[in-house]
C-alpha cells in the first residue's frame, strides 16, 4: 500500500480534533473556530479540507467506523481456534473489551442521531453495519463448520449479535452504572452462549 498522501493525514489530524472537541463540548457547541483553536491553526485551514461542519461530521463518521473496525479485528483475529474465537466475539462485544471505546460511545451516537436526517450519514452507517454483519457471518460460518454453533443461519447469528451488542450499548451509555454493567454483561455472555452453543 502507498503512502497517505498529506492531504489524507492532514485530514485524518483534524478529524481526530474534531472528535477530541466533541468529546469535552458535545456536537451542538463544537464549532470550526473551536477545532481551530485545539489544533492550534487557522480556522481557513480547515475550510480548505472540509467545506463545512456537515462534511467534517461525515469524515468523523468514517473515522470512528474505521477505529471500531481495527479493535474488533485485531482481538478476533488473533485466535485461530474457532471455539476461543466465538469466545472472544462473545466477551468482546458482550463485555468490557468493547466499551473500553465507551468515551468514543456518546461521538458516535452523536453522529448515529444525526443520520435520521442526512443520507449521506445513514449510507455510512449502513456501511458500517453492512461490514460488521459481513464479518460476523464469515466467523459464524468457521464457528458452524467446528461445531462450536447450533444450526442458525451465519446471518441469524450476526444479526443477533449486532441487536444485543447496539442494545447493550445504548443501554449502558444512559445508565453509565458500572456495577451493574459488570452484572448485565455476565448475563448477556451467559445468555448468548447458552442460546447459541451446540
Amino acid at each position: 500500500m502507498g503512502r497517505k498522501s498529506k492531504a489524507e493525514e492532514r485530514k485524518k489530524e483534524i478529524l481526530e480534533h474534531f472528535y477530541k472537541v466533541m468529546l469535552t463540548e458535545g456536537f451542538e457547541n463544537s464549532s470550526i473556530a473551536k477545532i481551530a483553536k485545539s489544533m492550534e491553526v487557522n480556522p481557513s485551514l480547515l475550510i480548505h479540507y472540509f467545506k463545512s461542519k456537515e462534511d467534517m461530521v461525515v469524515g468523523l463518521v468514517d473515522f470512528l467506523l474505521e477505529r471500531y473496525e481495527d479493535a474488533f479485528l485485531n482481538m478476533v483475529i488473533a485466535k485461530k481456534d474457532p471455539q476461543e474465537q466465538f469466545d472472544m466475539v462473545v466477551d468482546i462485544l458482550f463485555g468490557h473489551a468493547w466499551m473500553q471505546m465507551s468515551d468514543q460511545h456518546s461521538v458516535f451516537y452523536a453522529c448515529y442521531y444525526l443520520s435520521s436526517r442526512h443520507d449521506q450519514i445513514r449510507e455510512r452507517f449502513q456501511q458500517m453495519y453492512n461490514r460488521f454483519k459481513e464479518v460476523l457471518v464469515e466467523l459464524a460460518d468457521r464457528w458452524l463448520e467446528a461445531g462450536v454453533i447450533k444450526d442458525f443461519s451465519p446471518c441469524q447469528i450476526a444479526e443477533y449479535m449486532i441487536m444485543l451488542n447496539e442494545g447493550l450499548t445504548y443501554y449502558e451509555g444512559v445508565y453509565r452504572d458500572p456495577e451493574a454493567f459488570v452484572l448485565r454483561c455476565e448475563y448477556l455472555q451467559k445468555m448468548v452462549r447458552k442460546t447459541l452453543t451446540a
